[in-house]
């Protein structure tokens, strides 16, 4: 296993790299399918160790998963595939909050971001849902994981809430369970 330096090191590194490197190739996006979610597993943990250096330790198993998170996942939320060329290269969920749809997971490969696979996810999400008169999207982030924060707010997300008690008062306390130490909420209305 790699220190914690080297994660970051490679992180920053992904970062500049990942500035210069976009597609035009446009993602076929669909509903995943039970039996799917191994590959949504597959992504999370593709990523889970850029996660490492300043996540508290109990909430590590929100994004290096097993096997029993795939299911309990697909009875809460609706994910989506993104496929390049029918490959899978990222997912992204959708779970409805009154007015609003939350993102629990969106996540590509670690090997392919950079290329704009993020963004039409969340465009994926946001139109959706719009189709379903939902006033706009919330997801929470760690502020330390820059290249997620930075990607939100190009998107147009705001920061709504930056402390616990504030994420975990949002919409009479729905968050509680999807909350990990640290994470701030953020906001995007359609």
């Amino acid at each position: 296993m790699r220190n914690s330096l080297e994660i970051i090191e490679d992180r920053q590194r992904r970062d500049v790299v990942g500035n210069t490197r976009t597609t035009s190739v446009q993602l076929d996006v669909q509903p995943a399918k039970r039996h799917e979610m191994v590959i949504a597993a597959n992504i999370l943990r593709s990523s889970a160790d850029w996660y490492r250096p300043f996540l508290d330790e109990k909430d590590m198993a929100q994004h290096d998963v097993d096997e029993t998170w795939g299911e309990l996942e697909f009875a809460r939320r609706k994910f989506y595939i993104g496929r390049n060329e029918g490959a899978p290269v990222g997912i992204v969920s959708s779970q409805s909050v009154g007015d609003m749809a939350y993102i629990g997971y969106i996540y590509v490969y670690d090997h392919q971001t950079g290329r704009g696979f993020g963004p039409q996810l969340l465009s994926y999400v946001r139109d959706k849902a719009a189709s379903e008169g939902k006033r706009g999207l919330v997801l929470i982030a760690h502020p330390e994981a820059t290249w997620a924060t930075r990607a939100y707010v190009r998107f147009g997300f705001e920061r709504l809430a930056t402390t616990r008690e504030q994420v975990l008062d949002w919409n009479a306390g729905w968050l509680k369970p999807y909350y990990e130490e640290g994470f701030e909420l953020y906001q995007y209305l359609v």
